[in-house]
């Protein structure tokens, strides 16, 4: 791809960059939407471990009541041991029927407070209840009747009544047991993953801090190095820009500033080309009317003296007349040679306007190859003009079209190759009507271009020619002076054959008019006429 086609690529770029797009973020709305992550992210775990904290205030509440309950039962199945002893004591006395009422009465009494505990734990656990409901009924009779039965069940049911208590009490140590692994487990899950939040979220945070001023100072470096080297003359490619925040704005302000300088080097480099060319067609101009100025008289003088001889000696039979009259004919024409040469020079450089104007395309193709053949590049070159003296006159810049010739032209004298026999190196000249355009071809028979070069050509600062020859400015040259008169180039080339070079120059609009007019009529009087 050449230099035009990646600049063209450019400027498509940051077109389309100029467009909005609700997906690029800034600096600061990156920074806003990383702490917004962070917070999220902090929130998320500190909810997790909330939640699971919950969970171990929950275990710890039932470990509470666990331990609570077990308290509860083991004071109670404690009374009911200590009862039970003295029950069976009153029961195994000789003098039962005769027993103090001070034991009896105590035991009555301790027996109703384990009755009040017991219908609470019956109301927790049903499995109790029976005997509870028989305990309470029994020491209802015993109260009412002091009687051997009755104590004697009430020690069966504080029997069964104890053996239940050992299996509850069993139940509640093992749920109590339970309990506290799932809160030293739990506890463990909560500090594992509350260590690992932190790491992890450090770790993460760190690595985006990190990526994002690395690519950050990556990129800033770079824009430092390509603005230095775009301000040194750098010519290549434009900064890759992947980002879409203040940076990636610098990098595509830096990239159109390479552009612009590139495109305003360019435009001084035609300036400047084009003020040579007009200062030097001027001083060649300055130097043919010196010249002419001085050798128009001796040359007047010679044809003078040329053509009276002639005139003398016409009629004179004489051998030395006959050479006289051959001598002055030689010397009168090349006298004409002379002054026909020196009004190409002063026509060629007399100076024209900058502006386009209606111009005469053969007569300026003649006089610029008359001009440029006395070049020494040019020695034993045929030039072969096949003018279409039809053409209408088109409307461009005198000096473009002459700038664009001449360099062309020696571009063509360039290529061929310098041991070629004279005559054996040709350029070929033509022009005709194409449509609204005239067709100016150029085309040489010299060493040819390959496709790599051909795509090149017209590349600024691309050239073939050694150091010292050639500075690549010329058909980047041609085709910028081109496209300024409204026109086109294209250039063929097979190498080892040979390179055309094809202008396609806009006609007079007047003249386009008129053509648009009367084809109708050109056209009716084909047909009328039988054609």
């Amino acid at each position: 791809m050449g230099q035009a086609q990646v600049w063209a690529r450019v400027n498509t770029q940051y077109a389309l960059s100029d467009q909005p797009d609700a997906m690029h973020f800034n600096l600061r709305t990156k920074g806003v939407l990383t702490l917004a992550v962070l917070i999220l992210y902090i929130s998320s775990v500190g909810l997790f471990l909330t939640n699971e904290r919950q969970k171990l205030v929950a275990i710890v509440q039932e470990i509470d009541t666990n331990s609570t309950a077990q308290s509860f039962f083991g004071t109670l199945l404690n009374a009911l041991g200590h009862t039970l002893v003295d029950i069976q004591a009153i029961l195994s006395s000789p003098e039962f029927a005769n027993a103090r009422p001070a034991l009896v009465t105590q035991s009555i009494e301790d027996l109703t407070r384990i009755a009040a505990d017991l219908q609470q734990t019956a109301q927790m656990y049903s499995l109790l209840a029976p005997d509870s409901e028989d305990f309470n009924r029994e020491l209802a009779a015993i109260k009412n009747t002091y009687d051997f039965g009755h104590l004697a069940k009430i020690r069966d049911i504080e029997q069964r009544l104890i053996a239940k208590l050992n299996d509850v009490l069993g139940a509640l140590r093992m749920r109590g047991e339970d309990s506290a692994q799932r809160y030293h487990e739990l506890q463990q899950f909560i500090n594992v993953v509350s260590i690992a939040g932190n790491i992890f979220g450090a770790v993460v945070s760190a690595a985006v801090i990190l990526m994002f001023f690395g690519r950050l100072a990556k990129d800033i470096k770079r824009l430092q190095a390509r603005a230095i080297a775009v301000v040194g003359g750098y010519d290549g490619g434009p900064l890759s820009n992947t980002r879409h925040d203040e940076i990636g704005g610098l990098i595509e302000a830096v990239n159109r500033m390479q552009v612009d300088l590139r495109r305003s080097e360019r435009q001084q480099e035609i300036s400047r080309q084009q003020r040579f060319h007009q200062e030097k067609m001027a001083a060649v101009g300055s130097l043919a009317a010196a010249i002419g100025h001085e050798v128009s008289n001796p040359i007047a003088a010679i044809s003078g003296v040329a053509q009276q001889m002639i005139e003398e000696t016409k009629d004179d039979n004489r051998a030395s007349s006959k050479i006289c009259h051959e001598f002055a004919t030689q010397m009168l024409q090349q006298a004409e040679r002379i002054a026909l040469i020196m009004r190409q020079m002063s026509t060629l450089t007399t100076p024209h306007s900058p502006e386009a104007e209606l111009l005469d395309l053969n007569a300026l193709i003649e006089s610029t190859c008359g001009f440029i053949a006395y070049d020494a590049r040019f020695a034993g070159v045929t030039f072969e003009q096949d003018l279409d003296r039809d053409i209408p006159a088109i409307t461009a810049v005198a000096d473009h079209i002459t700038q664009i010739l001449m360099n062309v032209l020696i571009n063509a004298a360039d290529a061929m190759d310098p041991a070629s026999q004279p005559g054996q190196r040709r350029i070929q000249i033509s022009t005709r009507v194409a449509g609204d355009n005239v067709h100016l071809s150029v085309t040489d028979n010299g060493l040819g271009m390959s496709p790599e070069v051909l795509a090149k050509a017209f590349d600024e600062s691309f050239t073939t020619k050694p150091a010292g020859k050639g500075r690549g400015i010329g058909l980047f040259l041609c085709k910028a002076l081109v496209k300024k008169d409204g026109g086109r180039i294209e250039l063929t080339s097979t190498l080892g054959v040979g390179t055309s070079l094809s202008l396609f120059l806009s006609l007079s609009p007047a003249v386009t008019a008129v053509r648009a007019i009367s084809a109708p009529f050109n056209h009716a009087s084909l047909e009328s006429s039988g054609h």
